[in-house]
């Protein structure tokens, strides 16, 4: 029996992942293919209270590309927002109109949501599992902290400090 194909969709702050997978027998993932796209959806320093149209156009463009990938794979699609449509105004519509458009039905994720989901990846990616291990995510609109031990998280934290964020406040003008 073949496992099924996951597609897992990550819209950040700054880019879109995705990161197809199934995972065999013995419990091990493999990555079939990955996919990234700048879109750079939260452009305001301090809190990102609005997306902006020209941002939500280029999440649909990248959002129906993705999606096209992913039946193309026979993949089943999980996709997380976080930082900037957690934070937006304007989250639900934007939320209905990229089901609408691509068919994705987008979950907003809390900051330490988030940051269990990045320690999840970096646990299965490096061989950390045995180890005391500090993971630091910085995003475009947040940084996730996270304290793992023997493969328990010991340590959860998000943060509105990202490198979008940052940027447009200190070096806008530069």
């Amino acid at each position: 029996m073949s496992s099924p194909i996951i597609s897992a969709i990550d819209v950040g702050t700054n880019s879109f992942h995705m990161v197809t997978a199934s995972v065999d027998d013995n419990g091990i993932l493999n990555i079939l293919s990955r996919d990234k796209e700048i879109v750079r959806l939260g452009s305001s320093s301090g809190d990102m209270r609005y997306l902006q149209r020209d941002a939500i156009k280029r999440a649909v463009t990248t959002l129906k590309a993705f999606s096209k990938i992913a039946k193309n794979d026979n993949s089943q699609i999980r996709a997380v927002a976080t930082s900037a449509v957690r934070e937006a105004k304007n989250a639900e519509e934007f939320i209905e109109l990229i089901k609408r458009e691509s068919g994705i039905e987008l979950e907003v994720i809390s900051g330490v949501e988030e940051a269990r989901l990045i320690s999840l990846g970096v646990i299965h990616a490096l061989p950390i599992l045995s180890e005391k291990s500090l993971i630091i995510d910085i995003g475009g609109g947040s940084t996730e902290t996270i304290v793992t031990e023997n493969g328990e998280m010991l340590h959860l934290q998000s943060n509105k400090l990202g490198a979008i964020r940052l940027s447009k406040k200190y070096f806008d003008g530069i």
